[in-house]
């Protein structure tokens, strides 16, 4: 792999870690989420539209499958967030970050195993195995023999089960997109996903009779929504470009030290606990995930 294309992936997965602080942060997750990418959207507006020009796309149209596959993307980025934000309601960023990251790359060897019958190697199940356990560490308090038995009970708890939804989210998400981008260009498809989910969020709240929220979000927390819209499409494009340097595998595994970055950021800035067998957990979740990336 290229250096460039490491340096790119790396500072794009803390980017997305760090995004994360801000979302757990919030009192009103949803909101919060749907106004930052409101922001995405206007901002980048200007972009999209140079960029499309300087491909020589302005007058391409995209064609209707392409439509349905942003449609979908931007429908399955609705319930990853609402899913996620249920998640950070009441577990701990150090947890919920990586359980997230963790069961998505899972998922989509299920998912392949399952519609496309491929064929599950030793490697990869391997990798399925240390990456269940590095859940499973994650959610202990200590390596006492008293507290061993304590994530099974976590694992019937609301966070670790909206976590895992949101896992399956990202993988259906992926397996989506891998087939978007044969047909539409890495930033324009980015974008229209971006702008479809930002509607179906701003709806969500309509439904909800929460529009107002947007309005308080971006009255007292003007500063963290700048930071999420900028810097979450800055984090997106970043590993766009690390893939024209380099293959998908080695750059999806790459990014996955978001996990660890994760772990981190949540115990120096949320001063979330256990934070020795929570990144001790991160790193064997890590090296599962390279696992199942190299099987």
């Amino acid at each position: 792999m290229p250096l460039t294309a490491l340096l790119l992936v790396l500072v794009s997965a803390f980017l997305q870690a760090a995004l994360n602080v801000l979302i757990k942060g919030s009192g009103r997750k949803v909101a919060f989420v749907a106004s930052a990418n409101l922001i995405s959207v206007v901002l980048y507006l200007p972009l999209f539209l140079w960029g499309r020009n300087l491909l020589g796309e302005e007058g391409l149209p995209i064609s209707l499958w392409s439509w349905i596959g942003v449609l979908a993307c931007g429908a399955v980025g609705l319930v990853y967030y609402l899913f996620i934000t249920k998640a950070y309601d009441n577990g701990d960023l150090s947890v919920v970050f990586p359980v997230t990251r963790s069961f998505g790359p899972i998922f989509i060897l299920i998912f392949a195993l399952i519609l496309l019958s491929e064929k599950v190697s030793y490697l990869g199940l391997l990798g399925i195995l240390v990456t269940i356990f590095g859940s499973y560490v994650i959610h202990l308090p200590s390596f006492r023999l008293s507290h061993l038995s304590l994530p099974f009970r976590a694992f019937k708890s609301r966070p670790f089960l909206f976590s895992v939804g949101a896992g399956a989210c990202t993988a259906t998400y992926s397996l989506i997109n891998k087939k978007n981008l044969e047909a539409v260009e890495p930033f324009t498809l980015y974008y229209l996903i971006i702008a479809c989910m930002t509607l179906d969020l701003v709806a969500v709240l309509l439904l909800k009779r929460k529009s107002g929220q947007i309005k308080e979000e971006f009255r007292e927390n003007l500063k963290g929504l700048l930071l999420m819209g900028i810097f979450g499409f800055i984090s997106a494009a970043l590993f766009l470009y690390a893939l024209q340097m380099s293959k998908v595998s080695y750059l999806g595994s790459a990014r996955n030290v978001s996990i660890v970055f994760g772990v981190i950021l949540g115990n120096l800035f949320l001063q979330e606990g256990y934070g020795k067998i929570r990144l001790f957990a991160s790193l064997l979740i890590l090296f599962g995930i390279f696992l199942i990336s190299v099987s």
